[in-house]
């Protein structure tokens, strides 16, 4: 078993807004965790206006910062322009390439399956491609023949942003290192404590049975059946 997490979001704090807290449990178990951001994520910046180069030295800058705090292994910018990302083949090679380098026994990504169309901000372009090509490059990279490099399998998803959840993490112990993780993106709020308040209410309260959680559709992956060969 590879201890091992890879994260695909579509923009920077996509991963530290919907699972911070359960990072950070994970990160004490022994995992490594790496990270891709697809997006610049330079269309969602919030605090005052900037020019487009400088919005994107900034996102990169913070995403970094944040990754620094959690300490991922390292960070897979993808460059795309934000609010256009285009699931294609391009991408799911690139992502395939990604999974055959780090081996990640798990993957977090938005959940592909959710097409409820409820919320602008969680259900938008970028999230939805991202999700459907990291679903698909987890079955073209235990691929032999698909695209070159030895072929990985990956165990299960952690989809966060379901409309149908079947896992609650208790993430209360780890509240404020999740709403310190997030600060580390200074450009998609107003203040830290409307911010905080806004998490811990928001994002953070979906299982009764604890003060903080986070929530996911869990899918385990089976592995591909072999035929014996007869002698």
């Amino acid at each position: 078993m590879n201890k091992v997490i890879l994260a695909v979001s579509a923009h920077p704090d996509d991963i530290e807004f919907a699972c911070g807290g359960t990072m950070f449990k994970f990160k004490e178990k022994g995992y490594d965790i790496y990270l891709v951001v697809a997006t610049n994520g330079e269309n969602g910046f919030k605090i005052d206006y900037k020019p487009r180069k400088e919005r994107v030295k900034i996102r990169h800058k913070e995403q970094s910062r944040a990754a620094k705090i959690l300490g991922v292994k390292k960070v897979f910018f993808l460059n795309y322009r934000d609010g256009y990302l285009t699931y294609n083949d391009q991408l799911r090679a690139k992502l395939v390439k990604i999974i055959k380098e780090v081996k990640p026994e798990i993957i977090f990504t938005f959940d592909p399956a959710n097409k409820s169309f409820e919320s602008v901000n969680l259900l938008h372009r970028d999230h939805r491609a991202i999700a459907e090509a990291a679903f698909d490059a987890v079955f073209a990279a235990r691929n032999r023949y698909m695209f070159e490099g030895k072929s990985h399998s990956v165990s299960c998803f952690y989809f966060f942003g379901p409309d149908k959840p079947n896992h609650f993490e208790n993430i209360t112990k780890y509240i404020s290192k999740k709403i310190n993780l997030i600060e580390a993106h200074r450009s998609q709020f107003g203040d830290r404590k409307s911010m905080a308040v806004w998490v811990k209410k928001h994002l953070s309260q979906y299982a009764k049975k604890y003060k903080y959680s986070e929530m996911f559709r869990i899918v385990r992956i089976q592995k591909p059946f072999v035929m014996e060969q007869e002698d």
